[in-house]
């Protein structure tokens, strides 16, 4: 059973999106799920959870308008990494059919589609 997959970086959220046929389930799923039922390697998981990190580190708990990368550059950095890494995602794992890139919602859906 091929899925599709979105990537959504959110503030404290995960960020892998999928149906995995469970009726009484998300579609928002952990990275542990995620390996499991995806059948992710460790280095792309590993990516993955750096990429996330980045993203985790930027959000202001006292001032949620506040929260913004330190640069344009280093905003942009971080949407091109998550686009390499969806990329990888469809081409290693054998339970992808698609990957639909967000980055944190701001790429519109389906204009990023791997």
């Amino acid at each position: 059973m091929a899925v599709e997959v979105t990537i959504l970086g959110g503030w404290q959220e995960n960020y892998f999106y999928y149906d995995n046929g469970d009726e009484e389930d998300t579609y928002n799923h952990t990275t542990e799920d995620a390996v499991e039922f995806l059948d992710l390697n460790a280095d792309l998981v590993r990516d993955f959870e750096t990429w996330d990190a980045e993203y985790q580190a930027i959000y202001n708990h006292v001032d949620y308008d506040k929260s913004d990368f330190p640069t344009p550059e280093a905003e942009h950095a971080w949407i091109e990494r998550g686009k390499e890494l969806s990329a990888r995602l469809k081409q290693e794992s054998p339970m992808v059919a698609s990957v639909n890139y967000l980055a944190y919602g701001n790429i519109p859906r389906g204009t990023c589609v791997f």
